[in-house]
């Protein structure tokens, strides 16, 4: 197949060949990407809606459970945030809402303002901008899964990315002050990341915590436990996402895809595919059962 993806789809592309298998229409502006109980799934942050894509047919069906603006999953569920102050838990191969909570009676989020989200084995953690105030400084809520309830909350920086969060720790970017947090799970101890310019893309495997540099077109290798950065990959372009699968790193740039082997900390495959405008094309990335899935804007 050699039909260049379109915007608003979903790509598929054999791990192995780097050949493109399927393109699958999608919502508008699909920022992000999850993987959950062996399906696809973006967040159309044109529309606020969910487009859950069936690997087998490559078929898309939307899913609709409000207008939402944060999605993030625990490898089987998937969990949004939406209409404002509701976290709702997703069956992540159906799509059917297995439980909600309401924060509070006002608004936490907003349509392109927060309300992003990861999850973990300690609970849901959740920014919450400063409603009303779109430059503002943001918050990290740890959530307790089984009940919503607030359970602690940490101050961030401004302009956040969904946070990535591991075995232990959750990694977070606040962009407009170029700077990255870690934080203890269990501690809940905050420290300050080594970062480049403008960090941007994030994934957890072999070991090591990833980050891309947008700015330099790099990814940094980083130690999780004493934050010392092992390796710095150039991958001939903007950074855009980043996940672990199959053994390797997949980064999407502004064209395409690198694989990066942590073996060797080298770029082993470029898949490009194809010309795209600034700040559009490909940005949300995922790995299933050898294929590598990237949403493209």
């Amino acid at each position: 197949m050699d039909r260049v993806p379109e915007h608003a789809t979903v790509v598929e592309v054999d791990a192995t060949s780097g050949a493109l298998i399927a393109v699958v229409p999608v919502g508008p502006d699909p920022l992000l990407l999850s993987v959950a109980a062996g399906r696809i799934w973006t967040l159309n942050l044109g529309d606020g809606t969910l487009s859950l894509v069936d690997p087998s047919s490559r078929e898309a069906r939307a899913i609709r459970p409000g207008e939402v603006v944060g999605m993030g999953s625990d490898g089987g569920d998937v969990w949004v945030a939406r209409d404002g102050n509701v976290l709702s838990r997703l069956d992540g191969e159906t799509g059917q809402e297995k439980s909600s909570f309401v924060l509070g009676s006002r608004p936490l989020f907003a349509f392109r303002d927060a309300g992003f989200l990861g999850v973990g084995a300690e609970g849901v953690w959740l920014t919450v901008p400063k409603v009303g105030e779109p430059r503002g400084p943001h918050s990290l809520w740890h959530l307790d899964s089984e009940d919503g309830q607030v359970l602690r909350r940490f101050p961030l920086g401004r302009d956040v990315a969904p946070p990535l969060v591991d075995d232990r720790y959750v990694w977070i970017i606040a962009a407009r002050e170029r700077s990255v947090t870690r934080v203890d799970q269990r501690t809940g101890t905050a420290v300050d990341v080594p970062s480049g310019g403008a960090p941007g893309g994030l994934a957890a495997g072999a070991g090591s915590f990833w980050l891309g540099d947008v700015s330099a077109g790099e990814v940094w290798r980083i130690q999780p436990e004493t934050l010392e950065v092992e390796a710095k990959i150039a991958v001939g372009g903007r950074v855009r996402g980043a996940a672990f699968g199959g053994g390797f790193l997949w980064v999407a740039t502004e064209s395409g895809v690198v694989a990066i082997d942590p073996a060797t900390n080298r770029v082993t495959r470029s898949i490009r595919l194809g010309d795209f405008e600034s700040d559009t094309g490909p940005i949300g990335i995922g790995y299933l059962a050898g294929s590598v899935w990237v949403s493209v804007e």
